[in-house]
């Protein structure tokens, strides 16, 4: 670490990331524990070079090495926990207080009032992520209840869940006397629902349906098709994804000019690239507030700094991606002659920064938006009732249905030499593994209730020595990137 400038630097001494540092220096005594490791006294952090030289903390080498208690302010727990899992699949716990959800039910309100016009109308929030452990669920309802509190909002709040068949008795009995619903979900459970509310006869075009997202990236064919089926008018903003995570709670979302530049970027190359980089999928592009959570972009990866339940300074949480400000994406519109009339006056009104997120390396395989750990499916492998015709090897990865209607997750397995594929081997391995996957992972097995069959992995048998399980790196690939 090069030695703190003294000199006082662009930074102003109250701002967020150093008013973050200098709080979490003095009453977080594993943070404090931390700096003395680097030799770093605290009172020379003074300015942005200053915090610029501060070492990164990440779940490895911060948050795994000290007690809960000494991670939080004081060593006082706050009244709000929720879990989350890390590639290895073991719970960090994360904490939460009234001003978290406070912000929680701010940044909602954003998109109720000024993006959805929802304000003064009778709306009902059906919230259909997990209500167990996982943050999602519980902290969408803390954000509904701080809304439903203010003035101007009718807002009523059902919690479902992951319950599919309890959400499509919702939208069927109940969601009529209202003049909006917004479903709450990941991406392929929320199409689920709208698909399956519409076959068992429910009125979808009467529910004047709106869509708040997370979890995954979806696009915008898929976006396209979910409007359809929900008979959302042409033109009409009616689905926000939000960029949320255990750590830092809701930290953006999307708005109208994101979605507007995102189409742009599909229908413009030249655009795309310099937009978002060479990728080969379009990112979820979400707005963001520096005064709740500060970015800084190393080497491709998202580092914050923000005063969460564990305060965290410079912490990386391991996503890739883009930090742009609105002047930054008015110039690109120019540079290739994209900026309307229309766009000018969006980029006007939302000033905020934009986060261009490009997802993250990890071992673990999204499927409806829960993570599936190479944990979970080598117990299966490893299971005295297929091991003999297995080497242990796999590789996993979801697919999207033509229609963007259906997800479905495909396990590649490599069986041991001179097994010959068979019906009954196929059969045995995806039992077993649908065995595992219910006893280990607790989200795939509130999943696997709700949507039975759709959660069933598909399997296919790879002759041994295959070139694909030839490990031509340091570790062998688990998960096929699409």
């Amino acid at each position: 670490m090069k030695k703190p400038n003294k000199n006082k630097g662009n930074y102003k001494p109250n701002s967020l990331p150093l008013k973050t540092f200098a709080f979490t220096a003095k009453k977080v005594r594993a943070y404090g524990d931390f700096l003395k490791k680097y030799g770093i006294n605290p009172n020379l952090v003074k300015n942005k070079e200053d915090f610029e030289t501060l070492p990164i903390t990440d779940k490895k080498n911060y948050l795994q090495e000290y007690s809960f208690i000494d991670l939080v302010p004081d060593g006082k727990i706050p009244p709000m926990i929720s879990a989350s899992s890390g590639s290895s699949g073991q719970p960090f716990y994360w904490p939460r207080d009234d001003g978290h959800e406070k912000w929680g039910g701010e940044l909602h309100d954003i998109i109720l009032r000024d993006i959805f016009k929802l304000k003064r109308k009778r709306v009902l929030a059906v919230i259909c992520f997990s209500m167990g452990n996982w943050i999602a669920g519980t902290f969408t309802l803390a954000s509904m209840r701080e809304i439903a509190r203010k003035k101007g909002f009718q807002l009523t709040t059902i919690t479902p869940g992951i319950d599919k068949d309890d959400a499509i008795a919702t939208l069927k009995n109940f969601a009529n006397g209202f003049d909006a619903v917004i479903l709450f979900g990941y991406p392929p459970f929320i199409m689920d629902v709208v698909v399956e509310a519409e076959a068992a006869s429910v009125d979808l075009k009467k529910l004047n349906l709106h869509f708040v997202l997370a979890g995954e990236n979806f696009s915008e064919k898929w976006r396209e098709l979910l409007h359809k089926l929900a008979y959302v008018p042409k033109g009409e903003i009616r689905s926000i994804s939000i960029y949320g995570t255990a750590d830092a709670g809701a930290i953006g979302h999307e708005t109208p000019l994101t979605i507007a530049v995102r189409e742009l970027a599909l229908t413009h190359n030249d655009f795309h690239n310099e937009l978002c980089g060479p990728t080969s999928f379009l990112p979820t592009m979400v707005t963001y507030y520096p005064n709740k959570t500060y970015f800084e972009l190393l080497n491709g990866e998202l580092v914050f700094t923000a005063m969460t339940g564990i305060p965290l300074v410079r912490y990386n949480i391991k996503d890739h991606g883009i930090l742009l400000s609105h002047i930054q994406i008015e110039s690109l519109l120019k540079k290739h002659n994209l900026l309307t009339k229309s766009l000018s006056s969006l980029i006007k009104k939302w000033q905020t920064p934009v986060l261009v997120l490009k997802g993250r390396n990890d071992v673990s395989v999204t499927f409806y938006a829960l993570n599936i750990y190479p944990e979970n499916i080598k117990a299966g492998l490893e299971d005295n009732a297929i091991r003999s015709f297995v080497t242990g090897k796999y590789i996993t990865y979801t697919k999207q249905s033509k229609d963007f209607r259906e997800q479905t997750l495909h396990i590649e397995v490599e069986l041991k030499p001179n097994i010959t594929p068979s019906r009954i081997i196929k059969k045995n391995i995806s039992d077993i593994i649908v065995k595992y996957l219910i006893e280990l992972n607790t989200e795939y097995r509130k999943l696997f209730n709700s949507i039975h069959k759709k959660a069933l992995p598909v399997i296919k048998l790879i002759p041994y020595g295959h070139e694909q399980f030839i490990t031509r790196k340091a570790k062998h690939s688990w998960v096929k990137k699409n």
